[in-house]
């Protein structure tokens, strides 16, 4: 009987502590085929590779030595090599002095 209690007790008290707990947005960032889109978040590194990302949320995509970003259809922040950006819809950035920084973390708005 000692036993059961404790387990009632235990799951009153999970169950209370996510019913206080703020629901977390889920984070529904992804890579995607660029294709011919044009509304894509879409980088160009490591020579002539690139990648497009898709829908708010976050991701970190650890890619390297990036030469270009354009932010398509998207309000976006990046964490490109020691840096912190915010870009607009419909703008690009490149990599015009040669840093080859590394693409840390995107944050589609």
């Amino acid at each position: 009987m000692k036993r059961s209690i404790s387990r009632i007790t235990l799951v009153a008290a999970a169950g209370a502590m996510m019913a206080l707990l703020p629901a977390l947005p889920a984070s529904a960032t992804n890579q995607t085929d660029c294709g011919d889109r044009t509304d894509f978040v879409k980088v160009w590194y490591n020579g002539n590779q690139t990648a497009c990302f898709a829908n708010a949320g976050v991701i970190a995509p650890q890619l390297p030595n990036v030469s270009r970003i354009r932010s398509g259809d998207n309000n976006i922040e990046i964490m490109l090599g020691d840096s912190v950006r915010a870009m607009p819809k419909w703008s690009s950035i490149r990599d015009v002095e040669g840093l080859s920084g590394t693409l840390y973390i995107l944050q589609i708005l």
